[in-house]
């Protein structure tokens, strides 16, 4: 009998909330998840899907008082970070796991020479001296591929360029070569160019250091070729989790299909006009589902969709969706 191997991250039954003034949002409902070691998972879906959400609970940097997980388990490398303290936290995410975010100029101190911010990670989590600090930042800035990279480290983050500026992130991120690498929307604010750069950086350091690579995104196009698997969420649910390839071969879920319908195909056979989805997601201060989140706005809406809250059910080996009717009953 052969051991199951553990995954480096495991999210099981996660629920967060926001208490606002009137009512509570339930922004992240019963999500569940593994990430293995050196993989590459995809989380996509609308703005307010509770992709971002997930990931700052994961990290626990919810924006307190308002901002808390309600239940549910995160374990990183077996060890449970619901309930660590703080210090540990601290920790955990400066050396073994990292975030880059979408917007790098509200994440870097634009007061600080980037260089500067580089070798604070450096000296505060290896304890490097001022001067091994300063060498490291360097060495990072030209492993991401930044030119001159002693003369950019001296340089204040609104003198690169945007695709610089994220370069930079992915840098102040790799620091204590993290096992872990989450990247909330990364190439959004990219030009397509950019995107594409980006996205084979990050695919290079998950070949050289087998890192693992947690991929935030609204947008389908980002994560083809980019990803191991992918989650689709809507309304702070998973309604469809696949393997990458099988997902964009056939979608289980009428969401995941509407997110396809929407990625550009400007070529060949596969020219199409864009669907435009109908419509907008449910709002999550109104109590919990009644119904299936996605039937007001799906175009294979069936009697039963409006019986319950569907269950996220295996519609195939290593596939899973939250829909009552069958793949082929609609697609």
């Amino acid at each position: 009998m052969t051991s199951r191997v553990l995954p480096l991250l495991s999210v099981r039954g996660l629920v967060s909330e926001f208490a606002g003034e009137q009512s509570v949002v339930r922004a992240v409902d019963g999500v569940s998840f593994e990430l293995q070691r050196g993989e590459v998972l995809g989380i996509v879906g609308e703005s307010g899907s509770g992709k971002s959400v997930t990931a700052l609970s994961i990290l626990g940097l919810l924006p307190r008082p308002h901002g808390r997980v309600v239940s549910g388990s995160i374990r990183f490398d077996g060890q449970e970070l619901l309930g660590l303290p703080e210090a540990r936290l601290r920790q955990l995410r400066g050396a073994r796991i990292a975030m880059i975010f979408q917007d790098p100029m509200s994440s870097l101190n634009p007061y600080l020479k980037v260089g500067d911010q580089l070798a604070e990670v450096c000296q505060l989590h290896l304890g490097f001296s001022r001067a091994r600090a300063w060498e490291r930042a360097v060495e990072l800035l030209a492993r991401v591929q930044i030119p001159d990279a002693a003369s950019r480290a001296r340089q204040y983050p609104h003198e690169l360029s945007g695709g610089m500026r994220q370069r930079a992130m992915i840098a102040m991120g790799l620091c204590c070569q993290p096992d872990l690498l989450i990247a909330d929307e990364p190439t959004t604010a990219l030009d397509v160019t950019i995107q594409a750069q980006i996205l084979e950086l990050l695919l290079e350091l998950r070949r050289e250091q087998g890192l693992s690579i947690l991929l935030i995104t609204h947008d389908l196009g980002v994560v083809n070729g980019s990803c191991d698997r992918v989650l689709v969420m809507y309304a702070g649910r998973v309604v469809e989790s696949a393997p990458a390839k099988a997902l964009f071969t056939a979608p289980h879920h009428p969401y995941a299909r509407a997110l396809l319908d929407s990625v550009p195909r400007t070529s060949g056979a596969q020219r199409q006009k864009l669907a435009a989805l109908p419509g907008l997601p449910p709002r999550l201060d109104l109590g919990p589902f009644t119904a299936c989140s996605f039937a007001p706005r799906c175009p294979h809406v069936h009697d039963a969709c409006h019986r319950g809250e569907p269950e996220l059910r295996a519609t195939a080996p290593e596939r899973l969706a939250r829909c009552v009717l069958e793949p082929g009953e609609w697609s």
